[in-house]
């Protein structure tokens, strides 16, 4: 057999380090060069290239197959994983995939163009719809269910020819198509996500592992520039951080919405068997939070593909007591973008979207230095709806730039409108904010009359030094009769910066500065 480069390397590392002493240090002071590891390779086989081949594939590796032309997927046939004994660890079925999302409800049944995202250390896991199996290109790649292959594992691929349409693809059969998963990760506070040899190949792999890691283990997980294209849950997991190269290179997208599953969903307490009712849905975001505190996103992009007419949310955090930082970031899809719970501070991010984009039961939710920004919407648009318990502070933007993008209309979008429900206060306030020519004149919807009708410095709709897109001060002469100016009285003890805004949270302060 001929020996790969890498593997040549790799024992000419080894033979070096031995020649250096004759005890652990090489005799001279000096460590040995760490042993080279050996990643898997792409394998070739009749008319393609099967990527992993070989050792040490990531845990969460998904399968990709380069053809010379463009193939098509078929509507048929299976692609199988067998462990060394050959029993089988994971199936799809491409009549599943070919169904398409039929609304999904808790009796849907799980078949296996569903995945149930999550891990045995946090007890519960997200049903959802995927894409199994698609075309980029040239290139057809296979996302394995959730947590389908174990470290150290060895495993061999089946294909049935027709699951892929190509001149080049005749199927892959027993044992032309092998590899294993490396050995394991030891416990550590930051890992990489991204190519072939980053510790995770997807975002959900790494988060996976930062469960495994302990509930307050601090982590950062560093994701590489790319498009991320998958579903989140992150559960019971604190002092997590997800970090990006940039809110326009590191982009974690989906489509997700209410077509695709009734309701924003939560973690079931098992994963269904193939054929049994789903139970529990696993929600229309694209993140789905539960049970987290200090949780922390930086520079990077979360971006519901879906489109618009459906309620299609970026992130849900459902997390009562807990705490959300977003800095640098950009969270965009239309209807219903951002739905939080809790205490939020959102810094230097952008917004996008069109109908109630900011939404939820916050305690306090601070939007600083942030780009608010309207998508078109030819029924105009609503930016904000709260659902606030009396005391709560409630939705918040500081010095924030409301912005729209080409084809919002003039006065057409809405600073905010109720649900009207009596349950729920209406707490939302603007203060020293720049307003684009897209806000109506009366700046607050009245179709539901809010609560409270009459706002307060506490409750209700509020502003302060609103300003128009050159800076002066805006005409707010029209605004709807129940919201109110606050005083600099009030502005300056409740208002003024995150630490008023955040003084009621029995965390403190000190995580806001």
């Amino acid at each position: 057999m001929i020996m790969s480069i890498k593997r040549l390397i790799a024992a000419a590392a080894v033979l070096a380090a031995a020649a250096c002493g004759k005890n652990d240090d090489g005799g001279n002071g000096h460590s040995p060069e760490p042993p080279v590891t050996e990643r898997p390779e792409e394998l070739v086989l009749n008319g393609f290239t099967a990527y992993p081949s070989g050792e040490n594939a990531c845990v969460d590796s998904y399968l990709t197959l380069k053809f010379p032309e463009t193939p098509q997927l078929g509507t048929s046939g299976k692609i199988r994983i067998l462990d060394a004994g050959g029993a089988e660890v994971d199936m799809i079925d491409m009549e599943d995939v070919a169904a398409g999302k039929p609304q999904m409800t808790g009796q849907t049944v799980f078949n296996t163009a569903m995945d149930a995202i999550g891990t045995s250390y946090t007890g519960r896991y997200r049903i959802v719809y995927y894409d199994p199996v698609t075309v980029d290109g040239t290139t057809v790649r296979i996302k394995l269910h959730c947590g389908s292959l174990d470290y150290g594992g060895s495993y061999s691929v089946e294909i049935d020819p027709e699951v892929i349409l190509s001149d080049s693809f005749g199927g892959v059969a027993a044992g032309e198509w092998k590899f294993s998963v490396m050995a394991g990760q030891e416990r550590k506070s930051e890992v990489t996500v991204g190519s072939r040899d980053c510790d995770f190949m997807t975002v959900q792999g790494a988060v996976n592992f930062a469960n495994s890691c302990g509930q307050g283990f601090d982590m950062t997980i560093n994701v590489s520039a790319g498009f991320y294209d998958e579903l989140l849950y992150i559960r019971t997991k604190n002092n997590l951080t997800i970090k990006g190269a940039g809110p326009g290179a590191t982009v974690i997208r989906a489509d997700n919405c209410e077509d695709y599953v009734n309701g924003v969903g939560s973690g079931a307490s098992s994963v269904p068997s193939a054929g049994s009712p789903v139970g529990t849905a696993g929600g229309r975001s694209v993140v789905l939070v539960e049970g987290c505190d200090m949780l922390r996103f930086e520079n990077l992009t979360i971006e519901n593909v879906h489109g618009h007419g459906c309620q299609a949310e970026a992130i849900y955090f459902n997390s009562d007591d807990g705490r959300l930082i977003a800095e640098n970031c950009r969270f965009t899809s239309e209807q219903d973008t951002v739905e939080l719970k809790g205490w939020c501070l959102f810094r230097q991010c952008r917004i996008t979207g069109d109908v109630d984009f900011i939404w939820g039961y916050a305690k306090a939710a601070l939007f600083e230095s942030c780009e608010i920004n309207s998508c078109a919407n030819e029924a105009g648009g609503y930016i904000v709806q709260a659902r606030c318990a009396k005391d709560d502070r409630g939705f918040v933007f500081l010095d924030c730039d409301i912005t729209a993008q080409t084809g919002v209309d003039d006065g057409s979008v809405w600073l905010a409108r109720s649900g009207g429900d009596p349950k729920y206060y209406d707490n939302v306030t603007y203060v020293n904010c720049r307003m684009a020519d897209h806000i109506a004149a009366a700046g607050w919807h009245s179709g539901k009359t809010p609560n409270p009708a009459g706002a307060t410095a506490e409750n209700g709709w509020k502003e302060y030094g609103s300003r128009n897109s050159f800076g002066y001060a805006a005409d707010v002469s029209s605004r709807y009769g129940g919201s109110i100016q606050l005083s600099d009285d009030a502005f300056n003890t409740l208002y003024r910066d995150a630490a008023s805004i955040f003084a009621s949270c029995p965390h403190g302060t000190d995580w806001v500065n």
